[in-house]
């Protein structure tokens, strides 16, 4: 028996070895970085600053140096890889619309653009406050004001494939000047950038961790891909009131389930169901004008073949084999 105990350790430390590795390999998966595409940074202050603290620099300007900073700040998280924001601006703007032939200013949703990119959300920040106030001091006659410039942003992050808000983060930073009768102190721009970078990265954090807990919660959860095509090519798509595309719409990505789904044109109906998606499936839509006769329409019903409800058509689903 005492010669055996020595190889029964063995391949007891082997084993441990071996799970040690499928463990490391398990979190190495679990911790994989997340890919994130900056939409926007919009300014949604109130107030405006000091002119001596900064307010002599438009809210909105600021807000625009935001989206750099951001990414400045996600290029250095490792839970982050950052997808190029000019391609992935030009890919939004490149999607082509037409209506009968000619081009609409109707301008498509972002995600599908995110899903082609494979991101797995789009982050907006905001400029939520620039602006400064005063407190004084009167000490044996001597009077001092000091003064707090405070700049405040807010990051959101929407899910690529259905565009809900899945996180959300705030983050402040302040400076206090000392003013008085004989010392007058102004903030340059760089110092106000400082503090737009200091509050960023205040947010970051908070950001990072919302969506790593919300990945580790979603990793099971199954989607599907829905196609979506009209009898009036191209028409607005939204998905639980998430405008995602026009038809007709190849293999988008959402989660099994009920969605609300809505199709929309000018001169046309809106179409507006609830329906429960639990395989890939393409959906016909036939669409009717506004403006129809009763024989027109008696034509388009018995065109489609399908049972008409109240005030408008039934939709054509059809399920695709799902081998997955």
């Amino acid at each position: 028996m005492d010669v055996k105990k020595p190889e029964t350790e063995k391949i007891m430390k082997k084993w441990i070895v071996l799970a040690s590795i499928l463990l490391a390999g398990t979190a190495a998966m679990a911790a994989q970085p997340l890919r994130v595409a900056v939409l926007e940074f919009q300014d949604q202050t109130g107030m405006r600053s000091d002119a001596r603290l900064g307010g002599t620099m438009a809210p909105g300007s600021l807000a625009e140096r935001g989206v750099f900073m951001l990414g400045k700040h996600l290029v250095n998280q490792e839970g982050f890889v950052l997808i190029d924001r000019r391609d992935f601006l030009d890919q939004v703007e490149r999607l082509p619309l037409f209506d009968d032939g000619r081009p609409t200013p109707t301008r498509p949703s972002f995600l599908h653009v995110a899903q082609a990119l494979r991101a797995d959300a789009v982050l907006r920040g905001n400029l939520i406050s620039f602006s400064s106030g005063t407190r004084t001091v009167n000490q044996g006659g001597h009077r001092a004001e000091f003064a707090t410039l405070s700049v405040r942003v807010g990051l959101e992050a929407l899910d690529a494939i259905d565009g809900a808000v899945i996180a959300a983060a705030d983050g402040v930073a302040r400076t206090e000047v000392r003013q008085t009768d004989t010392l007058q102190t102004e903030l340059s721009e760089d110092e106000i950038l400082n503090l737009l970078d200091e509050a960023v990265a205040n947010a970051v954090p908070e950001l990072e961790r919302s969506l790593m807990a919300r990945a580790e919660a979603q990793q099971d959860r199954p989607t599907v891909q829905l196609s979506v095509s009209t009898t009036a090519d191209p028409a607005l798509v939204e998905i639980d009131g998430i405008l995602v595309g026009t038809t007709p719409l190849e293999d988008f990505e959402i989660y099994k389930g009920d969605h609300v789904l809505t199709i929309g044109k000018p001169g046309y109906r809106d179409i507006t169901k609830r329906i429960l998606f639990e395989h890939d499936s393409h959906v016909e839509v036939p669409m009717l004008r506004t403006e129809l006769t009763a024989d027109e329409l008696k034509d388009v019903l018995e065109s489609m073949r399908i049972h008409a409800f109240v005030g408008e058509p039934g939709l054509v689903i059809h399920r695709i084999n799902d081998s997955r």
